[in-house]
């Protein structure tokens, strides 16, 4: 009989274990502004967190249109990352080439007159690599690593004829409990 009470006190504390894990909040990352918006008499910028399909945000989305009557860069080897008024370094996207990240000659995106721009970028610091041990197909992958809480933000060098615009546009990153 005192196997028997033993017994099923170990199954109701797991069931009590399991319900009360199974109700626990989940935390989800909220951007504040959702989208920040910059606008000069040269572009119109919006900066997004992304994380698709995820409770937290690990990249970010870049719109640019250009309003006026002559192509602007994108100068993506001073355009930064910033975390909390820091510098952290330069963003990465897909088709750029490691060795142009070591040498700092990432080639600029031209925005043609009157022309608009979206490009997802993630900050090189925050890559992270699937784990090689493993014969998975994600063995060693890189992917985009969750962005912290705080403000994050770009700071954005844009080039035209000569002339060097220069925008810092942030959104403050929170964890929200939700069930």
């Amino acid at each position: 009989m005192k196997a028997f009470v033993k017994i099923v006190s170990i199954l109701i504390f797991g069931l009590m274990l399991t319900i009360a894990t199974g109700c626990a909040p989940t935390l989800v990352s909220i951007s504040t502004p959702e989208i920040q918006t910059v606008e000069n008499s040269y572009y119109a910028a919006q900066f997004e967190p992304l994380g698709e399909g995820k409770n937290y945000f690990d990249n970010f989305r870049l719109k640019l249109a250009n309003k006026t009557q002559k192509d602007l860069e994108i100068d993506w080897n001073n355009t930064r990352y910033l975390y909390n008024g820091r510098d952290l370094g330069v963003f990465v996207f897909k088709g750029i080439q490691p060795e142009n990240i070591k040498s700092l000659t990432i080639p600029p995106d031209v925005i043609p007159a009157g022309q608009s721009f979206t490009k997802d970028i993630t900050p090189l610091k925050l890559l992270a690599r699937e784990p090689i041990t493993g014969q998975g197909a994600k063995a060693g992958k890189i992917t985009p690593g969750p962005i912290p809480t705080g403000e994050s933000g770009i700071f954005l060098v844009i080039k035209q004829n000569g002339n060097t615009i220069k925008d810092k546009i942030t959104v403050k990153i929170t964890e929200q409990k939700v069930q």
